[in-house]
């Protein structure tokens, strides 16, 4: 190998690495501020409207492994109410399909792709945190459904890390 061969490739190497070492020092993204409702509340109720008890199994084992908000079993005692529903979402376009025709007349044999429309359909879990003593909306989220973990679990844990970083934040 040549000189001019290593250098670059030392050249390379060291500009991943410097890549890298900046991206660790950025700061993590800036999320809109809680309403102080989510804040203070001490009890939540879970309405499941999704349909999925799963889901609401789910919502119930991530706020209590949290331990911020007492699941209460009746709205009227509750300071907000967690509102879990499924949605959908219909997608069309087009993927290329792999094909073999034989041509009976000739006895040739053809192949290639062609284009084929599909429809996809996307299922999305939301949750909404409502105040029970107004209706008002506090916060909502939604994500789409993942084979590989459960979007109900995910959300909650988003939710929790912008309540406890909220709350480093004012404890400043």
């Amino acid at each position: 190998m040549t000189q001019l061969k290593r250098i670059g490739r030392l050249a390379a190497i060291l500009l991943a690495l410097a890549s890298l070492a900046s991206a660790k020092k950025q700061q993590p993204p800036q999320h809109a501020p809680l309403p102080a409702k989510v804040l203070e509340s001490k009890t939540i109720y879970i309405q499941n409207d999704s349909g999925w008890a799963e889901m609401a199994d789910n919502a119930y084992t991530q706020l209590k492994a949290w331990g911020k908000y007492q699941v209460v079993d009746v709205k009227e005692k509750a300071d907000l109410i967690l509102v879990l529903a499924v949605t959908t979402e219909q997608t069309e376009g087009t993927r290329h399909k792999w094909v073999n025709l034989h041509n009976s007349q000739t006895g040739a044999w053809t192949n290639g792709t062609v284009p084929v429309a599909t429809t996809e359909t996307l299922k999305f879990s939301e949750l909404k945190l409502i105040d029970p003593a107004t209706g008002d909306m506090a916060w909502s989220d939604r994500l789409m459904w993942s084979r590989k973990r459960s979007a109900t679990e995910v959300l909650i844990q988003s939710l929790r890390q912008r309540v406890e970083e909220q709350e480093k934040q004012s404890a400043r």
